[in-house]
């Protein structure tokens, strides 16, 4: 229904007053009753259900023996936001301190957030009226080959359309000042589908920014231990460059006083030679090194002084918990990001299933207009157009119906993606535990394999002073002692990047039950 009212009588009142009283009486009545239809409507769609998901219950047979066997983590902890802290380095917690405040993809993840928590806000913009407020002046000139009282003489300004009796070939001056409504009433759950989806968005995000974090953390405790590990390196060839300097003086005058054959001179030589050029590129990786954490620091190359520290100074070896539940994996970043943008495709399926059904919405204008400016702004000046609308979908050429099929094809390949998201962290956990338990033992191996050639050199060191031994039998000892060395150190850096690499997988640190910290 629709009410239209126009009157030119005389009277006094002022703006303020004419206005409100054009306002007030007549929409009142249509926003009570569209607050009642709308906190009654009816949501198109299923809620969202959390689809089954795949569980694990091997991973404590891939650990058994462990001595830590007995140590249990919490799965109903917040993960660890600061575990890197674990590894005991104050070096290390520093730099990471920095990177959290000063990493660009950090505070550019950051921003996204604050970008879908705008569009959230906006998104609820259509569960409330809309009202605009509009005012004009327009100079009409009626055509002269029209009739009179045709309405013809026009002015359509945003929001509303200003008619009015006019004669033929005169000319007046149209004031007009007006509020303009536009009201949707959400009967279908179509805006609220759609807020529920921005809500599920933003809420991706977070999760998103989280993920950027733990990447960009890990990334820098795996650079920082790559560093830690060439100044090991380093440290160990410059050693054995001065040790076979020594063995290389030592020789060349057993050779001169006629002692030694000069086939062992050029050997020597040539294992001084060969760490000696292992030594430039060694420098140049911990430099290479140096620059990228300065960009995950989000300094310039060159800014960060990290003086020169072995490995094996700078860490302290994290306690790794063995009796890990499969819901430790529903706070990874990844895969609530991944739950959140099915949330938002469910929302969306509900949403495209609204547009089948008729659009109610109310409309109106309410203000004052008058051809003279003297008499514009008193109630006589009044005139309002309100009333509801329907519009019901007809044919659209296949429009609701793609819409809908479109949002339903996401939300299945949304679900698959979810669950492939689970299946691929059970497995990067899976591999870790793995990988972290079983360095131990290859560590410990190849320790005694550095001790056995230790004592391999001495013996072929006695064994050719003793005349009983070529000299080429120390040689093959001291590039095995370089061998079994470097592979020492390799290991063990390699130890320290798998267990950030599954403190990544898993989401952050870890929280000990009481139970367990009774048992360690």
């Amino acid at each position: 229904m629709e009410r239209n009212e126009h009157r030119r009588q005389p009277g006094s009142q002022t703006y303020a007053c004419a206005l409100a009283g054009a306002s007030s009486r007549g929409l009142l009545w249509v926003l009570s009753l569209g607050v009642l239809i709308a906190g009654q409507g009816c949501l198109m769609g299923a809620d969202y259900h959390r689809p089954p998901t795949p569980t694990v219950s091997g991973w404590n047979a891939m650990l058994e023996g462990e001595k830590n066997a007995t140590i249990r983590l919490d799965p109903m902890t917040e993960p660890g936001a600061d575990w890197w802290r674990l590894f005991g380095n104050d070096e290390l917690n520093a730099l990471m301190d920095q990177a959290l405040q000063q990493n660009h993809d950090v505070r550019r993840a950051a921003f996204r957030v604050m970008e879908a928590r705008a569009l959230v806000v906006g998104s609820r913009a259509g569960l409330f009226p809309q009202i605009t407020a509009v005012g004009s002046a327009a100079n009409i000139q009626v055509s002269k080959n029209t009739l009179a009282g045709l309405g013809l003489a026009s002015r359509t300004s945003p929001g509303t359309t200003s008619q009015s009796f006019a004669t033929p070939g005169k000319g007046y001056t149209l004031y007009n000042s007006t509020l303009d409504l536009s009201w949707e009433l959400d009967l279908w759950g179509r805006i609220r589908r759609g807020m529920e989806a921005a809500t599920a968005d933003a809420e991706a995000l977070e999760h998103d920014q989280r993920g950027v974090i733990l990447t960009m953390l890990g990334d820098l405790g795996s650079a920082y231990f790559e560093l830690r590990e060439l100044d090991e390196l380093i440290e160990l060839a410059e050693r054995t460059l001065r040790t076979r300097r020594d063995s290389f003086a030592i020789i060349t005058s057993r050779y001169q006083a006629g002692l030694a054959a000069d086939l062992d001179v050029k050997r020597t030589e040539e294992l001084v030679e060969s760490v000696a050029a292992q030594l430039p590129e060694y420098h140049r990786l911990r430099a290479v090194g140096v620059h990228h954490i300065d960009a995950l620091v989000g300094r310039e190359p060159g800014t960060i002084v990290l003086p020169p520290k072995p490995l094996r100074a700078v860490v302290a070896q994290p306690i790794i918990p063995v009796g890990l539940p499969s819901q430790i994996l529903e706070r990874r970043p990844d895969i609530l990001e991944a739950e959140r943008n099915l949330v938002s495709a469910n929302a969306h399926i509900g949403e495209a299933r609204a547009y089948f059904f008729p659009a109610v919405a109310i409309t109106g204008v309410g203000g004052l207009q008058s051809v003279q400016l003297g008499n514009w702004l008193t109630s006589n000046s009044r005139t309002y157009n309100i009333g509801p609308s329907v519009t019901l979908p007809i044919f659209l050429g296949g429009t609701n119906v793609a819409r809908l099929e479109n949002a339903e094809a996401r939300y299945q390949e949304l679900l698959e993606q979810y669950q492939q998201t689970i299946v691929n962290a059970f497995r990067e956990v899976a591999d870790l535990l793995v990988a972290v338990h079983t360095r131990a033992d290859q560590r410990a191996h190849q320790q005694k394999q550095v001790e056995a050639a230790r004592e391999a050199r001495r013996l072929a060191e006695q064994r050719y002073r003793g005349g009983i031994a070529d000299y080429l039998d120390v040689l093959d000892a001291e590039r095995e002692i370089l061998t079994a060395e470097t592979a020492l150190v390799q290991t063990e850096y390699a130890r320290l990047n798998d267990m950030i690499m599954l403190f990544k997988a898993l989401g952050g640190g870890w929280t000990l039950t009481a139970a367990s910290e009774g048992d360690k």
